[in-house]
């Protein structure tokens, strides 16, 4: 990704669709279709070192979830720490987003602190590296949180027939999520 420069520009191929999508209007049933996708968990995750469990959530959605829960850490007087990375992808355009989640707990805590951030732990950073290399070997893109994820791709007043519901319509909204209201 090349800084200073809009992801719809940087990605034309993207911009054109999201005009076709929000501003024409002229993909509405492509869009239902696509919602209505399942996305299947790649084989290759399987193979992510210190996996727990993996879970999809595929639903109705521009976009699908898949939670690699990480084998749980312990240490001294019962420290526990559980690490989750919810890998979204979008239906609509091969990119996809990490987000990365730890629970902690210890005796000296009540109930389980959860903290969301970047992969911070070995075992974190490595399976981020193997779930890039797999989702790269099957033509997928990684957006980034600071610099793709909130980046404007349309202001409200082109979108005709759409609820403004935040300052701007950012490329997460528009891949992500259903900004549409048709699935």
């Amino acid at each position: 990704m090349e800084h200073g420069k809009l992801f719809v520009e940087e990605f034309p191929e993207v911009g054109e669709l999201i005009e076709r999508l929000f501003i024409k209007r002229e993909l509405d049933e492509w869009y239902r279709m696509k919602c209505a996708e399942k996305i299947g968990v790649p084989n290759e995750f399987n193979e992510i070192g210190n996996l727990k469990k993996i879970e999809s959530r595929n639903m109705i959605s521009p976009s699908t979830d898949i939670l690699i829960h990480l084998h749980d850490i312990s240490g001294e007087e019962g420290f526990l720490l559980g690490q989750q990375i919810n890998v979204k992808i979008s239906k609509l355009f091969p990119i996809y987003i990490l987000d990365y989640s730890y629970s902690i707990r210890h005796n000296l805590i009540e109930g389980i602190f959860e903290i969301d951030g970047t992969a911070e732990s070995l075992e974190m950073i490595q399976a981020t590296n193997q779930i890039n290399r797999i989702m790269t070997s099957k033509g997928y893109t990684e957006i980034s949180h600071l610099y793709d994820y909130y980046d404007t791709v349309c202001e409200w007043d082109v979108l005709p027939n759409i609820e403004p519901f935040n300052r701007r319509l950012t490329l997460g909204d528009a891949l992500f999520t259903d900004v549409l209201e048709l699935c």
